[in-house]
């Protein structure tokens, strides 16, 4: 079955499963994430350089599944392009915002514009950065550390004998201590005296 044609750039054009109930379509549908990017991108988009009535939401899902579709297969060329069109537009706000500052006669304004101008460079810069790790990822090997003893070798073997240096010290001289004549014991006084009445409920299933 052909797929109709669009006519209206603001609406999604969703297929019935053959033996799935409408919601679970559409919910299936809806929380895609190529649905959820189109609609996300034409919002974003509002009152932007493009106009809307010029993006489908249904050809800007079917253009991010073919995205998705190439970087499961391993073609990163989507990301590149986009990460290198960012780096050209915050270039073009850094340097647009060096000119709009340096036309500025008032100290606080021209600090402000020039605070702006200097986060896109650095935005524009980092988009640079992860553009070349993109395209050249650095290789990490990881090298196992074989367990070979070189040289002398000491060996605490407190932890074998299970004692602790305070205990040790104990052992020594001081080991024995005087502690004096032994003394009586006194008795205990186990007299009780009776509890005061509780107030609680009283119990009758006894």
């Amino acid at each position: 079955m052909a797929k109709p044609k669009i006519t209206n750039p603001n609406e999604f054009i969703l297929k019935r499963i053959t033996g799935q109930d409408d919601l679970k379509t559409s919910t299936e549908y809806f929380l895609s994430q190529s649905t959820i990017g189109a609609s996300t991108t034409k919002s974003l988009n509002f009152n932007g350089g493009i106009s809307n009535e010029s993006i489908s939401l249904e050809y800007a899902k079917e253009v991010l599944e073919k995205s998705f579709k190439e970087l499961q297969e391993g073609d990163l060329s989507t990301l590149e392009e986009m990460l290198l069109s960012q780096a050209f537009a915050l270039n073009m706000a850094f340097n647009s915002l060096s000119v709009r500052a340096s036309r500025q006669p008032d100290a606080s304004t021209m600090q402000m514009l020039m605070n702006l101008c200097f986060k896109a460079q650095n935005q524009s810069r980092a988009t640079i950065d992860s553009l070349v790790r993109l395209k050249q990822p650095s290789n990490t090997t990881f090298v196992k550390q074989a367990n070979i003893a070189q040289g002398h070798q000491q060996v605490n073997n407190l932890a074998e004998k299970n004692i602790t240096p305070q205990n040790e010290l104990l052992k020594g001289s001081y080991a024995e201590l005087d502690t004096g004549t032994t003394t009586t014991p006194k008795g205990i006084d186990t007299t009780l005296e009776a509890l005061g009445k509780i107030n609680g409920r009283k119990d009758t299933g006894r």
